[in-house]
């Protein structure tokens, strides 16, 4: 019986090269030739990972459901060895078979070799596909993938579950909101492929996991200290601001202005108008209010290859400015650079556009009035300069943005029919001044392409002036597709403006928008 221990460069790191360009790297089929729950007597399934366990335990690559009682849990292993691979005995009670001969500890595989778990136990064939159907380059982007997450990270998925919890309570000062539209990507060193959720139930890590991850990536643990001091900032920052917001919550209406961030300034106080005014001010700027959807995807990845996809979808809000710009928030165009750790897809796409491939996003603007604008996501313009850039051990680069100012992309169009801006009075916006919100929560609004009506709402200003460098609202009626909507009000001189764009909500009420002074 071998003392085989898994590795993450054996599962993971074998996954990233073979998941992002393959070149000369090879793969091998297991032929079952009985049905379990998992897999169909007949089934050929591929292996493009260097190391795979075979068992029952749902750790295992090559699963057998609790059915086959004389299969272990983890039963046997196949390693590749330079340009072979072997099969390695780890069960201490039940043996393996390779051709009819026991397997006292390892030996070599060839294409076609049979192999059994145990006596009368389940059989695998043992096949290398011949000539350039031997390369992993040979199987296509969309199909790599599943493979990466169900073979890479399946043994590590509970320590990643446990990392995920711990860094989404590290942002949870900036959560961003709508990732149909999508959030937050992690700072620390630790492999972020082993980041993606199966179909399979999560299992609670264990102390004995951490302890071999830690003792496999002495870079690790520096991680895992830093983000824990960043944690316990967030933290402080956070009890600070729960108690700045139940102060604002009982202070009386007449309390003088406090700006937070900078000296102060005097306040631009918006117009004092009846609510009909309001009313025919909030309907003279439906018009220039859209509802954004994407229509096509394209993957192009770091070997070149590139594949259409049709399946994925996001939609979110847009307006139209009268110096001829069209914005929207930069997490509607871009989600997988704010992805979420829930989402296997959102991370796999930052994988991509992070490590020298590219996502070409192809999206539809649509009013109330019929008028339509088509988009490509290269072609907004984007404040990058807050993005953070990682690279791990094994040199793979993750980017990725943050909650903050530069939550806001636009692109200039040939129309300047748009809603006035405001940008001074962005920055200085009285406590407890109502702001009018227009958009898409939840894609209501939007029942067809000849029937767009943006949806009112409405949210408070929580501070004088900017916190943080965002416009900080309370009682905020913000929902997910009201991402990159405008926030609007009536200025001094009675004209409704705009004074900022919908970026990320945080609890019930608490919601956070960009000053729209971010793109003058």
């Amino acid at each position: 019986m071998s003392e085989f221990k898994q590795t993450v460069s054996g599962t993971v790191g074998s996954g990233m090269k073979s998941l992002f360009g393959g070149g000369g790297r090879t793969y091998y089929e297991l032929q079952h030739k009985v049905s379990s729950v998992y897999h169909k007597a007949g089934e050929a399934q591929k292996i493009i990972v260097d190391e795979i366990k075979i068992g029952r335990n749902p750790k295992c690559q090559v699963r057998f459901d609790e059915s086959f009682e004389t299969v272990s849990r983890e039963h046997a292993a196949i390693v590749r060895d330079g340009d072979n691979w072997k099969l390695i005995q780890l069960s201490k009670t039940n043996p393996t078979y390779l051709n009819g001969h026991p397997v006292a500890n390892e030996w070599y595989l060839q294409s076609g070799d049979e192999i059994q778990l145990s006596t009368n136990g389940p059989k695998l064939g043992f096949v290398v596909p011949q000539g350039s159907g031997s390369l992993i380059k040979s199987i296509g982007l969309t199909q790599r993938v599943p493979m990466f997450i169900n073979q890479a990270l399946r043994p590590y998925k509970t320590a990643v579950t446990a990392l995920v919890c711990a860094l989404v309570l590290l942002i949870c000062g900036g959560v961003w909101f709508g990732i149909s539209q999508h959030q937050t990507i992690r700072a620390q060193g630790n492999t972020i492929a082993e980041q993606q959720r199966t179909a399979d139930s999560v299992h609670r890590i264990n102390e004995q996991t951490i302890a071999e991850l830690a003792a496999q990536n002495e870079e690790q643990k520096k991680a895992t200290k830093r983000i824990q001091q960043k944690f316990e900032e967030q933290r402080r920052k956070q009890e600070e601001l729960a108690r700045r917001l139940d102060s604002i919550r009982r202070a009386a209406a007449s309390r003088p202005p406090v700006v937070h961030d900078g000296p102060q300034v005097a306040a631009v106080e918006p117009a004092v108008v009846s609510q009909e005014s309001v009313n025919q001010a909030i309907e003279s700027c439906i018009p220039n209010v859209f509802f954004i959807h994407t229509t096509k995807m394209k993957l192009t990845a770091p070997d070149g290859r590139s594949e259409e996809i049709d399946d994925f979808n996001w939609t979110g809000t847009g307006f139209l400015l009268s110096d001829g710009r069209f914005v929207t928030a930069r997490h509607v165009v871009e989600p997988w650079m704010y992805p979420d750790f829930n989402d296997t897809t959102d991370v796999l796409l930052n994988l991509i556009a992070s490590n020298g491939g590219r996502i070409d996003v192809w999206l539809e603007a649509i009013s109330s009035t019929g008028k339509r604008f088509t988009f490509k996501n290269t072609q907004f313009k984007y404040k990058r300069n807050a993005d953070t850039r990682e690279t791990l051990d094994d040199g793979t680069v993750i980017i990725h943005a943050w909650d903050n100012p530069s939550d806001v992309a636009w692109v200039n169009v040939d129309d300047r029919s748009g809603l006035k801006a405001d940008a001074a009075l962005s920055n200085q916006l009285p406590r407890n001044t109502e702001l009018k919100i227009l958009g898409f929560p939840h894609g209501l609004g939007a029942n067809s392409p000849t029937d767009i009506t943006p949806i009112s709402s409405t949210a408070t200003t929580a501070t004088p002036g900017l916190q943080n460098d965002v416009i900080l609202t309370t009682n905020s009626n913000i929902e997910h597709g009201n991402s990159g909507g405008p926030a609007l009000v009536i200025n001094a001189q009675g004209q409704i403006v705009v004074v900022g764009v919908i970026s990320a909500i945080t609890g019930r009420s608490l919601g956070f928008i960009v000053p729209i002074s971010e793109i003058y």
